[in-house]
């Protein structure tokens, strides 16, 4: 038994684990120990907990498929997007031998696999990047799905979570307004990485694009203020009236804040986590530490700047000891923005009094600049050790190309698996190595 047929059946296993056995053993248990009265019109029946089960698991199917596709999009944006190519009008190719990509081949992950890695005409090495790109596309969608589509929005601050929640009370009664936060924050979650992959193949995010995100990001919340419910002064919304008007405020301050951060983190490193220029650096930094800030609120972009400075030596460290390339900031931003918001609500209800968020008093504020400054220092005298030694050598089969070329068809009719866009076939070197 190969391993794609392992991977199979042990999927297979835990679905009817999950959906029999252990419905079933709930059934026996609550037959041999009865529940008192009071509970027994709250039971559900085995057929119902089965039903109930299969909804929740094909609901995290889709969301899951849902994020796959987002992040083979991604694989085209970041390679198309610098090179001003079209990211929707062009037909995938295979850079060896030019044979198109036929629409089975581009189903994200599933693809890759069933191909062993390779192009079905030529059998040239398609980079691996691709699929895990995808992979962490996927994870991150579903695990925001987890945390704050079906948990009721236990993770977001100062909003009161919903009493009832998972999949029958969010997603079939409809929870518009967490289904708008998720939906938000998965665009930012895209557009983070989206720059991280640009940055990790030393090239320039577009103006146009930063411009498009970052009116995106602006725009949503004046129709819809909910998107933003931490305000970027505390009462704000109670003097400032209007719940439009206070995203207003919320969002522009936190774009203005993230810029003026991420300048003054490049500026004092003075050096890239990558080996790009630092105009392309900065630039990088800065507007991914706006569209934090215009998601989140300013005192996001200041406690996510805090918390990849504390990250980024332990991310830089680890793969130097791999012998890998370092990691550039953003990468390290977008791991930071996603613990942030797994963990929102609790740093700010009981996180510590100098963690950057709505309520901070001034004394804190000042821990927080001092604490800054000298993370800014520890950074700065890290990489310039690191700089010293030997530039660790990139794996082949993860480095960018150059001489790609393709193109691809990328919206289909499915919204889950139809769409064409594991992209841009890169040619690993050397080209006969297997990278499946």
């Amino acid at each position: 038994m190969n391993w794609h047929r392992l991977v199979v059946w042990a999927f297979a296993l835990a679905v009817v684990v999950y959906l029999v056995v252990i419905p079933t053993a709930h059934w026996i248990f609550e037959s041999l120990h009865p529940p008192k009265s009071g509970r027994v019109l709250e039971e559900l029946s085995l057929a119902e907990q089965a039903r109930l089960r299969s909804t929740e698991v094909l609901a995290a199917l889709w969301f899951f498929a849902l994020g796959g596709t987002i992040g083979s999009f991604l694989n085209v944006v970041a390679y198309r997007m610098p090179r001003g190519e079209s990211i929707i009008f062009r037909r995938s190719r295979c850079p060896q031998c030019g044979t198109p990509i036929i629409g089975r081949d581009n189903v994200p992950i599933v693809g890759w696999l069933l191909l062993g890695g390779r192009c079905r005409a030529c059998q040239a090495a398609i980079s691996v990047r691709y699929p895990i790109v995808e992979w962490i596309a996927a994870a991150l969608f579903l695990l925001l799905y987890f945390v704050e589509l079906i948990s009721g929005g236990a993770n977001i601050p100062v909003r009161d979570p919903n009493h009832y929640h998972g999949v029958v009370w969010i997603i079939f009664y409809t929870k518009w307004d967490l289904v708008g936060l998720y939906l938000y924050h998965g665009f930012a979650l895209s557009a983070l990485l989206a720059w991280a992959l640009i940055d990790i193949d030393r090239q320039r995010v577009p103006a146009r694009a930063k411009w498009v995100v970052g009116a995106t990001l602006l725009l949503l919340p004046f129709i819809w203020p909910s998107l933003l419910p931490v305000p970027a002064i505390t009462h704000a919304a109670e003097w400032i009236g209007q719940p439009w008007l206070n995203a207003g405020v919320t969002g522009p301050l936190g774009g203005a804040v993230g810029v003026v951060v991420g300048w003054l983190t490049a500026w004092a490193l003075q050096t890239s986590l990558s080996s790009g220029d630092g105009a392309s650096t900065t630039g990088h930094l800065t507007s991914s530490l706006a569209i934090v800030g215009m998601t989140l609120g300013w005192q996001a972009a200041i406690s996510l700047t805090l918390l990849a400075l504390v990250l980024s030596p332990a991310a830089v460290g680890f793969m130097h000891w791999r012998r890998r390339l370092p990691p550039p900031l953003t990468a390290i931003l977008l791991a930071a923005f996603v613990l942030h918001l797994v963990t929102w609500r609790w740093t700010t209800n009981h996180g510590s009094p100098w963690w950057p968020c709505h309520t901070t008093s001034v004394s804190g504020w000042i821990v927080v600049t001092m604490g800054y400054a000298g993370l800014l220092t520890a950074n700065r005298q890290f990489l310039s050790r690191w700089s010293c030694t030997a530039l660790p050598v990139a794996a082949p089969e993860m480095a960018p190309t150059t001489d790609a070329h393709a193109a691809g068809t990328l919206i289909a009719p499915s919204p889950i698996f139809g769409s064409e866009l594991a992209d841009e076939v890169h040619r690993a070197t050397p080209p006969t190595k297997n990278v499946s």
